[in-house]
């Protein structure tokens, strides 16, 4: 592909978020009420255009890019205007949340068929959780894990919990409070909070092994895989399909049953479910559990082994995004740099895509060059487009 087709490519994904569009939603949130400069419009640019640039962002780091950056002035239209670190913190502190949501659910509307591509890919929604660890002695709130040490303050932690539709993020929610600490209560808020569809197929891991809940589940017909414990009780109610030595995917399959399970007492909940037992090359055995009849064993295990996208996308959001070091340590701020980071990462996906990209790395690369040649461009043509 020619340098040209790239850059052209690149350019129309920077320039995806039409003025009408940031002027539209951030009326409806009333983003620049009593504001005289750092607009809506702008923040979002800057905080977009940081995380392109960067994987460890400060607000010391916003007011360089705000103030001293030529590729970020052509790209906001700020003009001469200056800002410190501390006014851009506070702005950060108090934009609605819900503007930023908004923004990435238009993303996802813009992008999502084209990123999916696959029917059944883009039925399999998966749901898992991430910890972010703090100094303990920076906030006053947080998850405290383990045991609090001897000497000093010791860490907190900060959940993320997200919900991954088909290729592309579709929800993400972060908590603070000890109490969703635990996966029982973190991933069921995430899946009956989302939008979920009657076709659709939820993934998740054993964090979320309730019984009850997984009745609850099969009650409210939201077809789940997820996997058994290692020491899973149940009790056999019959064999439903023969597939004992059968191999796919470096699996063998063991059995497909229909089975009770059991919970804290001593007998078994009078619920059926499908197990399936699986044994890896390793000689490991793994099973399966789900309340979907109609898809055959070895679709099952494919779903859920697609649970490894949404390990790959955190480490993208924590490696190649920053999201491990919070530029804001109040809960307002955190939740719009998760949501900038689900959006950036999703614009990486597509110029991944669309150039036929190896890596999100490469396709990082590939943006900030065209930045770069933007600007040059800019120069070469107009010789000094930011003078006075």
């Amino acid at each position: 592909m020619s340098v040209y087709k790239v850059n052209k490519k690149v350019e129309k994904l920077i320039n995806s978020f039409p003025d009408e569009v940031l002027n539209k939603i951030g009326q409806a949130h009333q983003v620049d009420h009593n504001v005289s400069r750092l607009f809506g419009d702008r923040m979002f640019k800057l905080l977009i255009y940081a995380m392109s640039r960067s994987d460890r962002i400060t607000t010391r780091y916003l007011e360089e890019l705000y103030n001293e950056s030529a590729l970020f002035r052509r790209i906001s239209g700020k003009g001469g205007h200056q800002t410190r670190h501390s006014s851009l913190a506070d702005r950060i502190n108090s934009m609605p949340v819900e503007y930023f949501a908004e923004l990435f659910e238009w993303t996802i509307s813009k992008y999502g068929s084209y990123l999916d591509g696959h029917k059944t890919l883009s039925k399999i929604k998966r749901f898992d959780s991430s910890m972010i660890q703090i100094g303990a002695g920076l906030v006053d709130w947080g998850m405290e894990v383990g045991r609090k040490p001897d000497r000093g303050n010791g860490h907190k932690q900060l959940k993320l919990t997200l919900g991954f539709h088909g290729k592309l993020p579709g929800s993400i929610k972060t908590h603070l409070k000890q109490e969703f600490l635990s996966e029982e209560k973190a991933l069921k808020q995430a899946i009956e909070q989302d939008k979920l569809g009657p076709e659709d197929i939820i993934v998740f891991d054993r964090g979320l092994k309730s019984r009850k809940t997984l009745v609850e589940f099969d009650k409210a017909q939201l077809h789940f895989v997820t996997r058994g414990l290692k020491d899973l009780k149940y009790e056999l109610v019959e064999s439903y399909r023969q597939i004992k030595g059968r191999r796919s995917d470096d699996l063998t399959f063991l059995q497909d049953s229909k089975v009770y399970l059991f919970g804290s007492g001593t007998q078994p909940i009078k619920h059926e479910f499908r197990l399936i037992e699986v044994e890896e090359e390793s000689g490991k055995r793994l099973t399966f559990l789900t309340n979907i009849w109609n898809k055959s064993a070895m679709d099952i295990a494919r779903f859920y082994r697609r649970r490894w996208d949404i390990e790959v996308f955190f480490r993208i959001l924590k490696q190649n995004l920053g999201v491990k070091h919070l530029f804001s340590r109040s809960e307002n701020g955190i939740q719009i740099q998760m949501y900038c980071a689900l959006i950036v990462a999703t614009l990486l996906l597509v110029i991944k895509k669309r150039l036929n990209k190896s890596s999100i790395q490469i396709a990082k690369f590939q943006l900030e060059e065209n930045l770069l040649f933007m600007l040059f461009t800019d120069l070469e043509i107009n010789r000094d487009p930011y003078g006075p």
